[in-house]
C-alpha cells in the first residue's frame, strides 16, 4: 500500500507541475487522479490479487521534481528573453543518449518537455544521440552536462 501512495503522489507531483497551480482544489484534484491512477493501476497475479512491483528511488523522484520546478522557472526565463528579440541563440543540441532504456529516454523526454524553452526532436537511434531544440543552444557542452547530470537520478528511477 505504501508503494501506491509513493505512486499516487508522484504523479500527483507531475500533475501539478504541468498544472503549474498549487491551489487548495487543484492539490485535491491531483492528489485523488494521482493515487486512483496507482491503485487502478496495480498489476495483478493469475488468480486476480495485486502483486507489488517494485519502484524507483522515492528520493530520487523528489529531487528529480525540485530540478524540473527550477528548470521550469529557468526555461520560462529564457522563453521571454526569447520572446522579446533575443533568437539568435536558439538552436539544436545532441546529447549522447548513453545506453539509456526506452522506459528511460520516454521518461528524460517528459521531463525535458516540462520546461518551455527546450523541446524534444529525436531520437537518433543510429547515433545513438537524442535532439533537443532549445531558445538558449549558445553553450551546447552546458545543456549536455545538464543533462548527464540529471541521468544518474533519472536511472534510478525508471532503469
Amino acid at each position: 500500500m505504501i508503494q501506491v501512495l509513493e505512486r499516487g503522489l508522484f504523479l500527483a507531483a507531475i500533475y501539478l507541475l504541468v498544472l503549474t497551480s498549487l491551489g487548495p482544489a487543484d492539490v485535491a484534484l491531483a492528489l485523488a487522479l494521482g493515487i486512483g491512477t496507482s491503485l487502478l493501476l496495480r498489476p495483478r497475479t493469475a488468480r486476480g490479487r495485486r502483486v507489488a512491483v517494485a519502484g524507483g528511488d522515492p528520493v530520487a523522484a523528489l529531487r528529480i521534481a525540485g530540478r524540473t520546478a527550477v528548470e521550469m522557472a529557468r526555461g520560462t526565463w529564457r522563453t521571454v528573453r526569447f520572446c522579446l528579440g533575443d533568437a539568435s541563440r536558439s538552436g539544436f543540441v545532441e546529447i549522447p543518449r548513453d545506453g539509456r532504456s526506452r522506459h528511460n529516454v520516454a521518461f528524460w523526454a517528459v521531463l525535458t518537455g516540462e520546461a518551455p524553452d527546450e523541446v524534444v526532436v529525436d531520437v537518433d537511434e543510429e547515433r545513438d544521440v537524442l535532439v533537443v531544440h532549445l531558445t538558449d543552444a549558445r553553450d551546447p557542452d552546458a545543456v549536455r552536462a545538464r543533462h548527464a547530470a540529471d541521468r544518474e537520478l533519472q536511472t534510478r528511477v525508471v532503469p
